[in-house]
């Protein structure tokens, strides 16, 4: 028994020191070929998902990243100027109306206070020219006269300018008028209608010379109308009575209408620069807003897409 258990054993002994090396050999083959091949698969295939940018997909430019971050800051852009915070994004036909509505809304609101001004200028020149306070004064105690008013201020005013002649010269006519006097008899002054209807006290007391008001109610209320050079001619050709007042305007001389005229006129381009000037605003503000929520949607989109990207993973194999 001992023999053949003894043969048996050297029988096979050459067979297991053979395979001895053939399975190392293989082991290290397979080891060496997964090495190489999880290699492959790493550097070829698999990119960390931390470590992967979508910049150029999603922004032009740094810039335009920061303002889709924080879309306050396109509000205060386009805030301060109108457009720029479209342009950051790329709405350039946006962009370019905001600032072209920026850059013509500041021309026109120059361009038509400048006219306004010119316009304000002429007309005092023409007011200077040709409305005198003497006039008006003197008209003013003649039309006591005429309609058989009583006032206790009126003999001051007589006494005023009796002896004087209006020079339509305002260095001199106002030298000759104390305005005191003047306004408190025009304070005691009823209406007399052309069909001699007495009404109410004037309304108004001429305002110091020079002032916004002077100029605006020479030329706006019809108690007025007196002061200017063409006056007395007017009626006398029209053959009407100069010491009624006609509250509709109807008796109202040229040169009057031509106040009137040229007043609102250049009223007229004070108020188109006005208008010009709230275009302004409302662009700063509707461009900011615009901004200010495009960027928001952008960021929103942006958010949405990046939470719905599918995420990349590694899978290990290991085999024993």
């Amino acid at each position: 028994m001992k023999l053949v258990v003894s043969f048996v054993i050297l029988s096979l002994l050459p067979l297991l020191l053979a395979g001895q090396p053939l399975k190392s050999n293989l082991s290290e083959s397979v080891l060496q070929a997964d090495a190489e091949s999880e290699t492959v698969h790493i550097s070829d295939f698999i990119s960390p998902v931390l470590s992967r940018s979508y910049s150029d997909e999603t922004f032009d430019n740094s810039l335009q990243r920061r303002f889709t971050e924080t879309p306050a800051l396109g509000l205060l852009s386009s805030a301060i100027l109108p457009g720029s915070g479209q342009m950051i994004n790329n709405n350039w036909i946006r962009g370019g109306l905001f600032a072209a509505i920026e850059i013509a809304s500041i021309y026109m609101i120059v361009e038509y206070h400048n006219r306004g001004n010119r316009g304000e200028q002429r007309y005092e020149n023409f007011a200077d020219q040709n409305w005198s306070v003497t006039q008006y004064a003197q008209w003013l105690v003649e039309y006591h006269d005429e309609n058989g008013i009583n006032n206790a201020n009126l003999a001051q005013l007589r006494n005023m300018v009796e002896g004087i002649d209006p020079a339509f010269d305002t260095s001199v006519d106002w030298q000759q008028i104390d305005i005191d006097i003047l306004r408190d008899v025009e304070r005691n002054t009823p209406f007399i209608t052309p069909d001699a209807n007495r009404t109410s006290n004037f309304s108004h007391i001429l305002p110091g010379y020079g002032s916004q008001q002077y100029y605006e109610l020479i030329s706006k209320y019809y108690q007025y109308q007196a002061g200017w050079a063409d006056y007395y001619g007017y009626h006398s050709a029209n053959n009407s009575n100069p010491y009624r007042i006609s509250r509709d305007g109807d008796k109202a001389s040229p040169l009057f209408s031509e106040g009137i005229s040229l007043a609102e006129q250049f009223n007229e381009d004070f108020r188109t620069s006005k208008n010009f000037k709230m275009l302004l605003i409302a662009n700063h503000v509707i461009s900011a807003f615009d901004s200010f929520f495009t960027f928001q949607l952008k960021q929103n989109r942006l958010q949405a897409a990046t939470s719905m990207s599918p995420a990349s993973y590694i899978q290990l194999t290991y085999n024993f």
